[in-house]
């Protein structure tokens, strides 16, 4: 458990559920996948848990390199990854941290971002991809959600967002527009009254 704002947060991660003082709430994967319903239309399930599974393990091994220094020495993501750390001068200050996003006084999700560092100086938020295409609207509205919950959850404020998508020995940087008004204006859709 973690206390954020004077908010009580779970995560259950059998269930990829938050719970905010014992509430439920919606992640902000959710609200992106109900945003974007069509992106997946057509795609069996077999092949979207296998994907899922990669992108899970993929997540791990970076996750593993950032906070404990620990290299995989047969992932030529991460080596494809550790390049472009160093070409963007990428410099890791926090990862997988929750936050809450609010509207109202009222918590309407949570999520984990994948990392949030800084890019020759300049505070940036970026998010991991392993996917076989790039799904901006998605992965705008991710990326633009997970700002406005850092900024609300610890008052930091970010000046750039980027998607790094990283598959097998592909690699594509891809920087999104900040635009908190479009955060909101998704959020309001998901305001429940009885929200924590």
């Amino acid at each position: 458990m973690e206390i954020i704002n004077g908010h009580e947060v779970e995560f259950d991660e059998l269930n990829h559920a938050y719970y905010v003082d014992g509430i439920r709430v919606l992640s902000v994967s959710q609200i992106c996948k109900l945003e974007n319903q069509e992106m997946y239309l057509g795609v069996d399930q077999q092949t979207l848990n296998n994907a899922a599974r990669k992108g899970q393990g993929l997540h791990k091994t970076l996750e593993l390199y950032e906070q404990e220094g620990i290299i995989d020495h047969r992932s030529q993501e991460l080596s494809n990854y550790i390049e472009i750390k160093k070409k963007l001068n990428l410099k890791m200050q926090h990862t997988e941290r929750m936050v809450l996003i609010e509207i109202d006084g009222k918590v309407v999700c949570a999520g984990r971002f994948d990392l949030m560092g800084t890019i020759e100086g300049i505070p940036a938020l970026i998010d991991f991809k392993r996917t076989s295409q790039i799904h901006h609207d998605y992965v705008k509205l991710q990326l633009n959600l997970y700002a406005l919950g850092l900024k609300q959850s610890y008052g930091d404020i970010v000046s750039k967002l980027m998607m790094i998508r990283l598959r097998f020995n592909e690699v594509d940087v891809v920087p999104f527009d900040i635009d908190e008004d479009y955060a909101l204006s998704v959020l309001r859709k998901y305001v429940k009254h009885d929200a924590v």
